[in-house]
């Protein structure tokens, strides 16, 4: 039966399918295009510490943002005049305070892919070109997932589209 595979076999050679260089992660053929060294074991390490502590901190900062949203009063209501005769009230601080909670959340869920993605044996490969992204990109940015070249052309596209 050398032909059948565990599903956590299949996976594994999966992985080690996606990172030869002849594929990149969406199965699109690489081959020829330059592959730069994957990370260490000890860079991996650090990273993956980076990114408990940013989760544990973002974790913090929501709830005491939703505390602290949940604990103002009316005092932070501002009556505005949106047309004759009609007015609104607005909550500023509240407002405010949920848009941070939404950008932080979803920060957070880039954390929490990166971290799944490390488990994987997915992390640190460009999901564009399937290259390594730089060590030095993932200590600055340890969620990204393409690397600087093909992030830049992603942003210069969208800027185009516009």
């Amino acid at each position: 039966m050398r032909g059948c595979t565990r599903i956590g076999e299949r996976k594994r050679i999966h992985s080690s399918i996606r990172g030869n260089g002849i594929f990149g992660p969406r199965g699109e053929k690489t081959q020829g295009m330059p592959r730069r060294k994957g990370l260490t074991h000890s860079q991996l390490r650090e990273i993956k510490s980076l990114l408990h502590r940013r989760k544990s901190l973002i974790e913090e900062e929501i709830r005491k943002g939703f505390s602290r949203a949940l604990e103002d009063s009316e005092e932070d209501t501002t009556v505005v005049d949106v047309s004759e005769g009609d007015e609104s009230h607005v909550d500023v601080g509240k407002e405010m305070s949920f848009q941070v909670i939404s950008r932080r959340s979803s920060e957070l869920k880039k954390i929490r892919e990166a971290l799944l993605r490390i488990e994987s044996g997915d992390y640190g490969v460009c999901e564009e070109c399937g290259n390594q992204i730089r060590f030095e990109r993932l200590k600055v940015m340890p969620f990204a997932q393409m690397c600087k070249e093909c992030q830049e052309d992603s942003e210069n596209k969208a800027k185009e589209r516009r």
